[in-house]
């Protein structure tokens, strides 16, 4: 990019015939000292990897769409977010988005779930101090906001915009995934489902056209709750859903092969469109 602008801009700047040569030379190490400056600052905001990185509501959100959250977070308090960008990344390219919500404290990615972002392009983002002893609005709140922290320095495809969880996480993104169903996408529930109940009314046309996921056990405890909310959803139509019962799994995350798989089924709402 530096390149290419100073190749862009040079000329311009060089051949110019009413400046004097001292000021040619003058603007053009202006030109380097403005140019080089901005685009550190881009390529330091794309970092590959794992790391953690914190912001407030308000420097992610702006101060035209923060207030609408000051009812359920302070707008001021820096949210610590676990990320994990693929090595692979292609600023060129745009790249998906999976919010976790644990059910522990810890944002921070499965360690054999880093080859999965990579092989489907998906930028990996959990909130800490996240987990089940949190309040719920919180949780919901960390989760909408996380695809904004992530597009403001990444290129992102809005329509690979996923959420997912485990255990009480994953049922606290099952009340993000139908509530907020124009944002996320796709949704994959591990081990724990809501039902959204009989006062919830999510729009069900728009739930038909995002995928679901819903992975647990055989020796999963939550193995019969997630089978019914699961018929809950091909009851009102819902068809682009799917079961995984993963044999002899009890309540855990899902490996990296099984996450795949979801990921996968996702994401063939895109080649059927």
């Amino acid at each position: 990019m530096k390149i290419f602008l100073l190749f862009i801009l040079s000329p311009v700047l060089l051949s110019s015939k009413t400046m004097s040569y001292k000021m040619k030379y003058f603007l053009f190490f202006i030109l380097l000292t403005i140019i080089i400056p901005v685009t550190n600052a881009q390529e330091a905001n794309q970092r590959t990897g794992e790391f953690t990185i914190s912001s407030t509501v308000l420097e992610i959100m702006g101060e035209t769409d923060a207030p609408s959250f000051a009812s359920k977070i302070s707008i001021t308090d820096p949210i610590e977010w676990e990320v994990y960008v693929p090595q692979n990344y292609d600023p060129g390219k745009a790249s998906g988005i999976l919010v976790f919500i644990n059910s522990r404290n810890s944002g921070k990615i499965e360690e054999e779930w880093k080859v999965v972002m990579e092989n489907t392009n998906l930028i990996y983002i959990g909130a800490n101090d996240s987990g089940n002893d949190i309040a719920i609005a919180q949780r919901v709140a960390y989760a909408i906001i996380a695809p904004r922290f992530i597009n403001n320095s990444y290129y992102i495809d809005p329509d690979r915009i996923y959420v997912s969880g485990f255990s009480g996480g994953s049922r606290v993104a099952s009340m993000v995934a139908t509530e907020y169903n124009n944002l996320f996408k796709g949704a994959i529930y591990n081990s724990g489902v809501n039902y959204w109940g009989e006062d919830a009314q999510p729009s069900y046309d728009e739930m038909k056209n995002n995928y679901y996921v819903f992975m647990t056990g055989t020796e999963d405890f939550n193995l019969e709750d997630t089978k019914q909310v699961y018929d809950a959803y091909q009851n009102i139509g819902v068809k682009n859903s799917k079961l995984i019962i993963v044999p002899d799994m009890a309540h855990k995350r899902p490996d990296a092969g099984h996450l795949e798989d979801a990921l996968n089924y996702i994401d063939m709402r895109l080649r059927v469109d």
